[in-house]
């Protein structure tokens, strides 16, 4: 086995290996010899049982359990401990994670570099998307009881019950430690037994220009995006699963100008929270579409927004043909702001909206920009990027043409992706993409403005990854205030320079 990397996340030590066949494998331990403390953790789980009782099942909130179970092990610990060692904390959040039975899973659920976990079946390995190595299996094997605990713990902060009748359940689940959005699936639905998916939800916020040096998308690129945001116009991003559609999708969000009043719909929130950076924004959590019979669906939210006037919206994923349909209503009725869908292809999404969602073919037209994420494997590692950005010709509205086949649709290609050059290249003249040719129709502006508008933005995007500056305060107030100063990373990031 050769040793790819080794750290810390606390209380436990991750290895990460790749062995003869190129498998790489992901391996959690404990940083102290546990076996030493199995009698002590016995000893104050009773202890606490007896005086408080909050670790009764009723409660489920699992942030509040982990909080008391704590600090209720600390104030055992000082018993046996003279002072708040590394130790000393390494024991005490071992303990908490030993008694509420998620020991072995915990290190997958606090590592920040771990973005997605599955199961197949029981009895199987853990296996888990490393955000630097891709794909590798762990040496966890969850136990039915660890399992069962795992689920319960679900069931309770979701309020459900998973049986025949409803054997499947998404969740999320948010604690001072992670943050994930968990779907499990059980017998009969899951032939094989109990099956898994745990997304994490990043704390640390990606910027855009730090997805600009992760090769997401190019400079040239980003900055027409921008252009094209402080317009307000729509935007549509199509991808497969896990392909990185809500990372750009936040990034591009992020930077709205401070004074449009946003507006989230969400059945999982992963949209940012921005009021913390002096923006308007209300954030709608409504029923996830496995959920039957609900009173607050995606697609009732989506109709009612035309009645909360928004001047930008987040919907997260589009899914269902009910989610469709009430977006291009919304859209066909003036509503602007970013959407995810999940597609291979520009082209499969928008069959899919007409054949399979029953999309009027004019209604493609409300369409503005279409963002196509492509995602593959080299070498177990995942590589995401940015393919092609697409516009939706809007000539037949000025025409009058009637759309009575797709072949009436024209598909504006502006960027795609070079293999050559590795990199996301410009096609056309980005002064005559259709979207510019809206712009044109109702603002006053010239090749020179724009072309000086667009380098403006430019110069500062390459300033922000000169300087590797990607913490989002630094990078709002540089695109949108035009601060004058440029903070490097190794400054410190004060809220105070919002004015």
């Amino acid at each position: 086995m050769k040793i790819q990397d080794k750290y810390l996340v606390p209380p436990y030590k991750i290895q990460i290996g790749k062995d003869k066949l190129d498998r790489q494998f992901y391996t959690t331990e404990v940083v102290f010899d546990t076996s030493k403390y199995f009698s002590l953790t016995n000893t104050i789980e009773k202890q606490i049982l007896n005086d408080k009782g909050f670790l009764d099942l009723e409660v489920v909130d699992l942030r509040f359990l982990l909080k008391n179970l704590q600090g209720s092990i600390e104030e055992k610990l000082e018993t046996y401990f003279l002072d708040n060692s590394k130790l000393f904390i390494f024991i005490r959040d071992w303990m908490s994670y030993k008694i509420i039975g998620l020991e072995r899973l915990m290190p997958l659920l606090i590592d920040d570099r771990v973005q997605e976990i599955y199961l197949d079946k029981p009895n199987t390995p853990l296996y888990l998307d490393h955000q630097d190595f891709g794909r590798c299996i762990t040496n966890i094997i969850l136990s039915e009881e660890e399992l069962n605990q795992f689920k319960t713990r679900l069931c309770l902060e979701k309020d459900v019950v998973l049986n025949i009748l409803n054997p499947s359940l998404k969740v999320e689940l948010k604690t001072n430690s992670f943050h994930i959005r968990a779907a499990i699936d059980i017998p009969p639905l899951a032939s094989d037994g109990m099956s898994m998916n745990i997304r994490k939800l990043r704390n640390k916020i990606w910027t855009l220009p730090e997805l600009i040096q992760k090769n997401m998308l190019s400079i040239e690129a980003a900055a027409y995006l921008l252009f094209i945001l402080k317009r307000r116009y729509n935007i549509t991003i199509i991808g497969e699963p896990g392909s990185g559609k809500t990372t750009l999708a936040n990034a591009i969000d992020l930077l709205t100008p401070s004074e449009w009043r946003k507006i989230t719909v969400e059945d999982v929130i992963e949209s940012i929270e921005q009021t913390c950076f002096k923006k308007f924004q209300t954030r709608y959590s409504v029923s996830p579409f496995e959920t039957k019979m609900s009173k607050n669906s995606k697609s009732q939210e989506i109709i009612k927004l035309l009645h909360r006037s928004p001047d930008w919206v987040f919907l997260g994923e589009i899914q269902t043909a009910e989610h469709s349909k009430a977006l291009f209503e919304a859209l066909s009725a003036g509503l602007v702001g970013i959407q995810t869908c999940h597609g291979r292809s520009v082209e499969m999404m928008i069959l899919r909206w007409i054949n399979q969602h029953e999309i009027p073919l004019s209604s493609i037209l409300t369409l503005d920009i279409l963002i196509e994420i492509n995602c593959f494997f080299e070498d177990w590692r995942i590589k995401r990027n940015v393919f092609r950005i697409v516009e939706i010709s809007k000539e037949p509205l000025f025409s009058k043409q009637i759309i009575s086949s797709l072949s009436d649709i024209d598909l504006f290609e502006t960027f795609r992706f070079d293999l050559k050059s590795n990199s996301l290249t410009k096609n056309h003249d980005l002064f005559e993409t259709p979207t510019l040719n809206m712009i044109r129709q109702k603002e006053k502006i010239s090749r020179a403005k724009f072309e000086s508008e667009i380098d403006i933005i430019m110069k500062k995007l390459k300033s922000l990854l000169t300087n590797q500056v990607f913490d989002p305060i630094n990078v709002m107030n540089y695109l949108l205030y035009d601060q004058s100063k440029l903070l490097s990373k190794k400054e410190k990031i004060s809220n105070k320079s919002f004015t």
